[in-house]
């Protein structure tokens, strides 16, 4: 039996594997349900080749393990990929998604968040006794009772004693954004014509949470950085937080930070660094203020860890805490994830667009940035009220 690796091109850009097997005149195709993404994609190249490598896996195995065709001349042909709309159900679909995942390297939170979201469906699929219902037929009255679902009913036993066991705001974001995502995704492999989570109006879908993010003012972030650190440890923190305070990069990815990851970028130089949480490459352009916190370049040119910080976050915490109370910032609870905040609220207050801000950060997309535009709005709407009064 001849078995080969084909590809199948999407109208997103991507390819899908299959396998195809070719014996005494008769073929049969197999969905490995394996990604390759175009070459101009951050990280592609590497990820391309590790999903060729489970590819010619799978290929090695099925030779060695032929499975068993029975022919029969006279059934009809396959039916071409096209055709699996017909069949795929919506809860198959989702859990086809979390395969993607961890074929594509999501971290095991990740997959565990969409391993969730597709037992949440199930237990709704269930209750409305509508188990098989096709991927193809789901509109956004199906989407808007799952929210409600979610919303209003579902409790999680878990978190009984805190609020009666209701999910949090920001927990019903996340569940929304997998949806959301989840169709997308079928939308791009022509699985659905649309997504039917846009069909929701805004009372029904899950807005991004009214949460208090505390950060530095350009002031606060000065007298930070100014603070006579007694200790080596506690310098190197401080710089850190700065370094990060410019660049939004998070305190598990400062410990992986080494100079091969500076890399030069038109005149100056910038960070090109694979985030440690999401797996997404980010580059963010450095300015004079974070090249000032970078320690001294090696000069026999090792690749070092360029902020040698101490392994425990709540090490870290307490220089950052310690550090914030010498340079006399009061009211503020200040944690090292706050130089995100930071970073995000300069950069709007400044004038930079979400995207721009979205990108430093390495969100996904803008909707977990649109935040730190409220919080910006509301600094300008306070700053114009201190005027209240003036001219009476």
């Amino acid at each position: 039996m001849k078995v080969e690796i084909k590809e199948r091109q999407q109208t997103s850009g991507n390819k899908t594997l299959y396998l195809e097997y070719y014996e005494k005149g008769f073929r049969k195709r197999e969905n490995l349900h394996l990604t390759i993404y175009p070459d101009t994609m951050r990280g592609a190249r590497k990820l391309n080749k590790e999903t060729y490598a489970k590819a010619q896996a799978i290929r090695s195995d099925r030779i060695l393990n032929p499975p068993s065709f029975v022919v029969n001349r006279d059934e009809p042909k396959e039916k071409p990929e096209e055709d699996r709309t017909k069949t795929l159900t919506w809860l198959q679909w989702a859990n086809d998604c979390v395969e993607y995942g961890i074929q594509e390297g999501n971290v095991e939170k990740q997959i565990g968040h969409k391993k969730t979201v597709c037992k949440r469906i199930s237990e709704y699929l269930t209750l409305i006794k509508n188990e098989d219902i096709l991927l193809k037929d789901v509109t956004n009255k199906h989407i808007s009772g799952l929210y409600d679902y979610m919303r209003n009913h579902y409790r999680n036993e878990q978190q009984i004693k805190k609020d009666g066991g209701k999910l949090s705001p920001f927990s019903l974001m996340l569940f929304g954004q997998t949806i959301n995502a989840m169709f997308n995704r079928a939308v791009r492999d022509e699985l659905v014509r649309y997504n039917p989570v846009a069909g929701l109006d805004n009372l029904e879908g899950f807005p991004v949470p009214d949460t208090h993010r505390e950060f530095l003012t350009p002031d606060e972030l000065k007298r930070f950085l100014a603070v006579e650190t007694a200790t080596e440890q506690e310098s190197i923190v401080q710089k850190a937080f700065g370094f990060s305070c410019m660049t939004g990069l998070r305190s598990s990815d400062m410990h992986l930070l080494k100079w091969s990851n500076i890399k030069p970028m038109g005149n100056g130089l910038c960070v090109h660094l694979l985030q440690k949480k999401t797996k997404r490459w980010v580059t963010v352009p450095l300015n004079e203020m974070a090249l000032s916190l970078l320690p001294p370049r090696p000069e026999n040119g090792s690749d070092d860890f360029i902020f040698k910080l101490v392994k425990k976050s709540d090490g870290i915490a307490k220089y950052v805490r310690r550090i914030t109370e010498k340079a006399g910032i009061e009211g503020k609870d200040i944690t090292y994830h706050c130089s995100r905040h930071t970073v995000a609220t300069l950069a709007i207050s400044s004038g930079a667009d979400l995207s721009t801000v979205s990108k430093i950060l390495g969100h996904k997309s803008t909707v977990c940035t649109e935040v730190y535009a409220k919080v910006s709005l509301e600094k300008k709407i306070e700053a114009v009220n201190l005027t209240d009064g003036v001219f009476d």
